[in-house]
């Protein structure tokens, strides 16, 4: 296998074999760091919806305030941050981790009648 010269000196920075190129590895997601502080996705989820449905004064209150659990207050300002910006975005990433991804429902096509055989019954 001819090399080219030009890139000779990048060798020794090459991956030896069976080496990742991300030593840390995969990131965690919003849900594995808060499953690990103690959170259940399930009170998340609730947490969540609670939020949901809060007036935007509410949401605002929520996140200044200063006797509330702190993820609380962050689900808040992420509420409170899309809301202002008009960027839904984080908040459907909010969703799809806690409740997963919508799937479509499309409905079953009507089976066909015959007009000749109607009323009579299938043996």
């Amino acid at each position: 296998m001819n090399r080219n010269p030009r890139y000779e000196h990048l060798q020794v920075y090459k991956y030896k074999s069976g080496q990742s190129g991300n030593l840390k590895g995969r990131p965690k997601s919003y849900i594995t760091i808060l499953k690990e502080l103690g959170y259940s996705k399930p009170m998340l989820c609730v947490m969540v919806a609670e939020i949901m449905f809060m007036s935007y004064e509410e949401v605002r209150e929520l996140a200044n305030s200063y006797t509330e659990p702190t993820i609380r207050k962050t689900i808040a300002r992420a509420f409170q941050r899309a809301a202002y910006s008009g960027e839904y975005k984080f908040i459907a990433d909010y969703l799809i981790l806690l409740f997963g991804r919508p799937v479509p429902f499309i409905p079953p096509a009507p089976k066909e009648t015959n007009p000749s055989t109607e009323g009579k019954p299938n043996y």
